[in-house]
């Protein structure tokens, strides 16, 4: 409790951002779901899932990320309809219905040469409809490239320079990456035997083969440009823990997606996902890559991944007023302070919401947690640090 205390203190103080209003809330936008935040060059950027297009909002001030500051439909950065490579990908004729899991991710010029800059990954959602019902059996994940070096795009292909024309993510010989896959995000490893910038993704087996069977698995690969992977893949993790099959069914999947890398201060790195479905008591898991004789272990094999036996780490289910807390982004202040965006339903007149929101907390690292299932310590999440999504009201302390 003595380094939870100081935190609590910290997320009760009063947020005022140059030329904006104190932000006295966990609550950044609402409408936003799979939120991305980043905060780059005195600006916050945010965007989020759409149904065919993407938004991206931009504000010097984080308490102005708001619908009514910037309506999402006022700040498109992506179009499917206008995408050539919909039809590339799903043949003639095919629309999306939905752009899942935006993120927005910088290469530099020593990682990827000719090739630095902001980029954006998302997948592709297929329009299509089985038993009249909207399935995601088909689902892509592709990639565009900001044309001016800057967060704001416009955003274009990385490698034909055609606005709001997308690219496909390859395999190591230049096929589209898989059949299903969503969820991209990166990990990098700094030094040691396999030094270098992973791609993490979703992939799912089993589909129509019902409970217990159709399942999620978050895949890993080393990449040899921002779109193509440079070798084999490797599985991190799959359902294994009972919290991870709420939701599931005949019809639905048990649910492990995102793979989201964090890392501390002294070389840990550790990875975040989501945990059961969206509809049901989601949360955040958390895996620790291991090290051994001062190296990293080799991402690729599942065996160098820890599970947190004491998972989930942050979830709505305690919450009052939120429920389905889940999908976070990570992100740091001046002050080098850390925190999480996530997602969430607000819960109203005692009931869940049917749109979700964007929200803000802060965390830490404790040390003192470690354990043989989290050799590096515990991701203490939340602006309370018990991993419960805080109320609304809490108010944030981000340095800038």
């Amino acid at each position: 409790m003595k380094k939870i205390a100081p935190l609590i203190a910290a997320s009760l103080a009063w947020l005022t951002l140059t030329g904006g209003r104190p932000l006295n809330t966990t609550l950044v936008r609402t409408s936003c779901a799979d939120p991305c935040l980043v905060y780059e060059d005195g600006n916050f950027y945010i965007t989020m899932t759409g149904s065919s297009r993407l938004a991206l909002i931009k504000d010097k001030s984080l308490a102005r990320l708001t619908t009514d500051e910037h309506p999402t439909q006022e700040n498109i950065i992506y179009d499917s309809a206008c995408d050539p490579t919909v039809t590339d990908i799903y043949g003639p004729d095919a629309t999306i219905n939905g752009t899942w899991s935006p993120e927005l991710h910088y290469f530099s010029e020593e990682e990827f040469p000719g090739m630095s800059g902001w980029y954006l990954f998302f997948a592709l959602r297929k329009k299509t409809v089985i038993d009249g019902k909207v399935s995601s059996k088909d689902i892509h994940m592709v990639v565009l490239k900001s044309k001016s070096g800057k967060v704001d795009g416009p955003y274009a292909s990385p490698v034909t320079g055609v606005k709001g024309q997308t690219q496909p993510f390859l395999r190591p010989d230049g096929g589209i990456l898989s059949d299903w896959c969503v969820g991209p995000s990166l990990l990098r490893i700094p030094d040691g035997r396999y030094r270098g910038v992973y791609l993490t993704w979703v992939e799912e087996t089993g589909r129509g083969e019902g409970l217990g069977k159709f399942y999620q698995k978050i895949m890993i690969s080393r990449i040899s440009s921002p779109w193509q992977l440079e070798g084999g893949s490797g599985l991190i993790t799959t359902p294994t823990q009972e919290w991870e099959f709420h939701g599931s069914s005949q019809t639905h999947p048990r649910v492990v997606e995102g793979g989201t890398a964090v890392y501390g201060d002294n070389g840990e790195i550790f990875l975040t996902y989501s945990g059961s479905g969206y509809w049901s008591d989601y949360g955040l898991g958390q895996l620790t890559l291991r090290r051994e004789n001062g190296d990293y272990a080799d991402p690729l094999q599942t065996a160098s991944w820890i599970k947190y036996d004491e998972n989930p780490i942050f979830t709505s289910a305690g919450s009052g007023h939120l429920r389905g807390a889940g999908h976070a982004f990570f992100l740091r202040d001046k002050a080098g302070d850390r925190f999480f965006c996530y997602h969430a339903y607000p819960v109203v007149n005692g009931k869940r919401a049917k749109g979700r929101n964007a929200y803000i907390e802060p965390y830490f690292i404790d040390k003192s947690a470690a354990c043989p299932s989290a050799p590096e310590g515990v991701l203490r999440m939340g602006a309370t640090g018990t991993g419960v999504a805080a109320p609304v009201q809490y108010r944030i302390n981000f340095k800038y």
